[in-house]
């Protein structure tokens, strides 16, 4: 599906079954993704070789896909149904090898798309849910400005997403991508500061707000409060932008998050050799992800667990440590966190600069005296139904009403926000016409099919090795090569893409049931395949008498028809 440079896309790609998929169940992979990408579809693509046509899949309702590929925490993986054959497919991975394989093509596509509404929007902010609704936007027609307070695009994946997990120039292809469609951009523009909100909603027949979380949280303890302690988000800009942060010899990071590990290991590549973290949380309770942990281990960090912050100590102004006191639990009776300490139990961890990681906010002081109301813990008043602020015509998405969470997340909140818009400026109602966000997905694999199925492990990615990749941003893992990607994308067992019989044509004849590996088909008056068994091999299909079965993903009458072309004519004559 290569286009020629004169070429243009009139009508975005849809795979093959992609209709009957919408009334169909969802494989769990893609009921897992907030986004819905039908990561099936795009598997099957990139195993048939089909590289640009799995991107249009994936960027057809992600326009921040390369992103993904690098810093996803790829809930489809822990999903998938492989997960108790062997392992999951390494989704993630193989939609950075169809981003990586489709560069060139991606680049050629990028096309200015016609106002045809006369409608104009106002985005504050350019993270992935501010990106979203204006890429969905402007595919409308609507006339669409994006506001930035920093000096680049990309809301917090530029400004605090350290380059060693999320390049530059991945970033850039997305943006890219979104702002080719005729976007309109003012960076270095701070609400509040450089225009005011009020102002911004007369300039404009809708506002969204997509601020994100863009100050970091501090600790009320003595000696928090000057030079050698660090706030995350500061700290990260100041990487991101290429400021360097004052760092001693020995750093010490509070907190067991994402960011944590970020701030962790960016201030080890930094140049730090002594980089040690120090959290509430025990191993297993860390809201980080595993492999996070896992990497900042292999880095030579070390977490030390169930400790909580009392006192940053000084001695003349500098910092010495911090004292920390034994944490007892860090949950409630009622699993809400509500730590408990010992505080006969203390300690001082030696260090010279310390950086405080215990979560971000959202910097809502541009809303001082304007319509959108905030609650009484500071956050803006939003109502889901709507996607509204309680201001008419103001619009709120992301992490800002759903607090902290992940890009693909954000990514999806800013596609419902631009759908609610696009309502609004055309005069509908909103509630009731936005999409559920939970679907129907096919059941777990069950248990006697799950035996039937080859053990094939998971194609490993590669890292830079430790001791290199701590002097470098560069970013550490070694993506697939095709050989890698064909074989990996080859572990998928079809899920949501199987067989279904059309029930006009079926006779009841029971070859289903015979020529299925998997018991899949029941039959009573007529042949039902069970989404939950089928395992998408199309064996069935050419076996019926009726032509009454068919393949969701695939066609294969017309695979039977091209075979001979395929394989070569058989010599008749052969012994």
């Amino acid at each position: 599906m290569l286009l020629n440079k004169t070429e243009t896309i009139t009508q975005p790609y849809k795979p093959y079954g992609a209709e009957i998929k919408e009334t169909r169940p969802y494989s769990p992979c893609r009921a897992a993704c907030p986004a819905h990408t039908d990561v099936q579809a795009y598997v099957s693509l990139i195993a048939q070789g089909r590289y640009t046509e799995a991107f249009e899949v994936i960027t057809s309702v992600n326009p921040i896909a390369s992103v993904c590929s690098m810093i996803c925490h790829h809930p489809c993986e822990q999903a998938c149904r492989r997960c108790i054959v062997d392992e999951p497919l390494a989704v993630r991975h193989l939609k950075r090898f169809a981003i990586e394989q489709s560069k060139d093509y991606r680049r050629r596509k990028r096309r200015l798309i016609q106002k045809t509404k006369n409608k104009s929007i106002g985005i504050i902010g350019s993270g992935p849910s501010g990106l979203a609704a204006a890429n969905d936007l402007a595919e409308l027609g609507y006339s669409v400005t994006i506001y930035e307070r920093h000096p680049a695009l990309g809301g917090m994946l530029a400004s605090a997403i350290p380059p060693y997990r999320l390049p530059g120039e991945v970033l850039k292809e997305d943006i890219d991508d979104v702002i080719a469609k005729g976007i309109d951009v003012k960076t270095n523009c701070e609400i509040g500061r450089d225009i005011k909100l009020e102002d911004l909603a007369k300039k404009h027949d809708a506002v969204l707000i997509a601020i994100g979380l863009s100050l970091s949280r501090s600790l009320n303890i003595p000696g928090a409060e000057g030079a050698g302690v660090l706030l995350a988000i500061p700290f990260l800009e100041d990487v991101a932008f290429n400021r360097k942060p004052a760092l001693g010899k020995k750093v010490l990071v509070i907190g067991g998050g994402n960011v944590a590990m970020d701030v962790a290991r960016t201030a080890r590549r930094l140049g730090v050799k002594d980089v040690s973290m120090v959290c509430l949380e025990s191993a297993e309770e860390m809201p980080a992800w595993k492999w996070e942990v896992d990497e900042a281990l292999e880095e030579g960090i070390a977490i030390s667990h169930r400790w909580g912050p009392k006192a940053v100590r000084r001695h003349g102004g500098k910092v010495q440590g911090l004292e920390v006191v034994k944490v007892k639990s860090v949950f409630d009776a009622n699993g809400r966190f509500n730590p408990s300490f010992d505080n006969d139990a203390a300690m001082l961890i030696e260090a010279d600069t310390i950086i405080i990681t215990i979560g971000q906010m959202s910097n809502l002081s541009f809303l001082k005296d304007s319509p959108v109301k905030t609650d009484e813990r500071g956050r803006v008043e939003w109502n889901p139904a709507t996607q509204m602020s309680s201001a008419k015509g103001i619009f709120v998405s992301g992490e800002v009403v759903a607090g902290p969470g992940s890009a693909i997340a954000a990514v999806a909140s800013g596609q419902r926000e631009a759908l609610a818009m696009h309502l609004f400026l055309q005069g509908e109602a909103i509630e009731g016409k936005l999409p559920a966000q939970e679907k129907e997905k096919i059941a777990q694999l069950p248990a006697e099919v799950a035996e039937k199925i080859i053990r094939e492990p998971r194609r490993v990615i590669k890292h830079m090795a430790p001791e290199v990749r701590c002097d470098t941003m560069t970013h550490f893992e070694i993506g697939y090569d095709e050989e890698e990607a064909l074989k990996e994308a080859g572990r998928c067992r079809g899920c949501g893409g199987g067989a279904i019989v059309d029930k006009n044509k079926c006779m009841a004849c029971l070859t289903c049931m015979r020529i299925c590996p998997y018991d899949a088909p029941v039959v009573t008056s007529v042949s039902e395949i069970r989404p939950e068994y089928c395992q998408a091999c199309g064996l069935c299909a050419p076996e019926c008498p009726g032509e009454a079965i068919s393949m969701v993903s695939y066609d294969v009458r017309e695979i039977q028809k091209t075979l001979a072309s395929i394989v070569g004519a058989v010599d008749s004559n052969r012994q």
